[in-house]
């Protein structure tokens, strides 16, 4: 695979950039058309009963406020339901955008970051949920702005704390799952600060810990089918899906706090769980489904295969290319996903990881950056403009 492109594409990059994002957007239109049936109607229904009672139902619904108001203005400028995919679709081309120009910064060929955001363009699962109204598209494109504003970070100051901190709180009312970002960006500023300074940030990450408890209180004690016993007595791999054989000999708790009944469960069920946990795994990493066809699991199953075979054996590259403070951002995230995952269950089309494909794409540009230069990969950022090689 290049790293670079032909000169006249590279410098017209941004301009390609767009031209195949609409491209995509079209194909994917003509192909799938615009979906507002099955999980769009509950974000649907919310948005009216926002407009006519100016609160939400219930409080689990914050965490998808986004495109519930963003259906709530559609609807209030009379342009519909499509008013409000275009605009999602608005927002996920500028989040391309603001990924684009985050990495020519932290990229060391010219032609990388144009090729970076083409793989994730061109990752049809991940890029398909940009014609269905529902939370994903906005919950994914807040992830690249939030994943570009950390690229972009010099230095630690309030303007990039502020921007951060909206970002991460965007990432959070967008899906449930974005409170996971929440100790991976707290690491990331942790890292970023000078020694002496650590030691006020530990309360931050404690409050980070404990809002992500409450999130998952609020969601598993208001959301009536996805419950933490639900979820231990069908013994769901993928959410919503019995497994088609149970355990009869179960050990749970009555008390009604999620975090215990997981606690409980974990401990009293052990091997069960890990049998389980493994599983749940398997399903997440490598996106195979025994309800897809043969044609897509062998799509995705080479995907994630090249992408993992890439990071193993580029490592030392990688490491040299990117930041200590990216990369712990970003091997964070992906530990907070798996460990959710393998505690509780997968998504029926792995969109708890595509969330992550993003930061997996990066991790790829940077291993291949030297391949076809010849450079030593253990170089490290010695051959970097100096804004990519700070010491942290």
């Amino acid at each position: 695979m290049m790293n670079s492109f032909p000169g006249f594409i590279v410098k017209r990059g941004l301009a390609v950039l767009i031209a195949c994002w609409i491209l995509v957007e079209l194909i994917l239109i003509v192909k799938f058309g615009f979906s507002f049936q099955m999980e769009s109607l509950k974000y649907i229904g919310e948005a009216d009963y926002l407009i006519r009672h100016h609160h939400l139902s219930e409080g689990r619904y914050v965490f998808y406020l986004l495109t519930i108001l963003v259906i709530a203005v559609s609807s209030l400028l009379h342009t519909g339901l499509y008013g409000a995919v275009i605009i999602i679709m608005g927002i996920n081309l500028l989040a391309y955008i603001y990924f684009y120009k985050a990495l020519q910064v932290v990229l060391p060929n010219k032609g990388l970051p144009l090729l970076a955001c083409l793989l994730l363009l061109s990752f049809w699962p991940y890029q398909l949920w940009s014609v269905f109204l529902y939370t994903e598209c906005i919950f994914y494109s807040m992830v690249l702005f939030l994943f570009a504003r950390l690229i972009l970070c010099k230095n630690i100051n309030t303007s990039f704390l502020l921007q951060a901190g909206l970002l991460l709180l965007a990432v959070m009312i967008s899906r449930p799952l974005g409170v996971l970002f929440i100790i991976p960006v707290l690491l990331f500023i942790f890292l970023r600060l000078p020694k002496r300074q650590r030691v006020y940030f530990y309360f931050p990450l404690l409050v980070g810990v404990g809002i992500m408890a409450l999130c998952l209180q609020v969601v598993f004690t208001t959301t009536p089918d996805v419950t933490m016993r639900r979820i231990f007595q069908e013994e769901n791999i993928i959410c919503g899906i019995p497994a088609s054989t149970l355990h009869s000999n179960l050990v749970l708790s009555a008390n009604t706090n999620p975090l215990y009944q997981l606690f409980f469960y974990i401990t009293h069920n052990f091997s069960i769980f890990i049998q389980l946990a493994i599983n749940r795994l398997r399903y997440f990493f490598f996106l195979v489904r025994d309800y897809y066809s043969t044609a897509h699991n062998a799509f995705v199953l080479s995907c994630v295969t090249i992408i993992y075979g890439i990071i193993l054996v580029r490592i030392k590259r990688i490491t040299g290319v990117l930041t200590r403070s990216l990369l712990a951002f970003i091997f964070s995230a992906v530990f907070l996903f798996a460990i959710a995952i393998a505690f509780l269950c997968d998504d029926y089309h792995s969109r708890f990881f595509l969330t992550l494909m993003p930061l997996f794409i990066l991790l790829v540009v940077a291993g291949i950056s030297a391949i076809n230069r010849g450079e030593d990969p253990g170089a490290g950022n010695s051959k970097l403009p100096a804004a990519t090689s700070q010491v942290i």
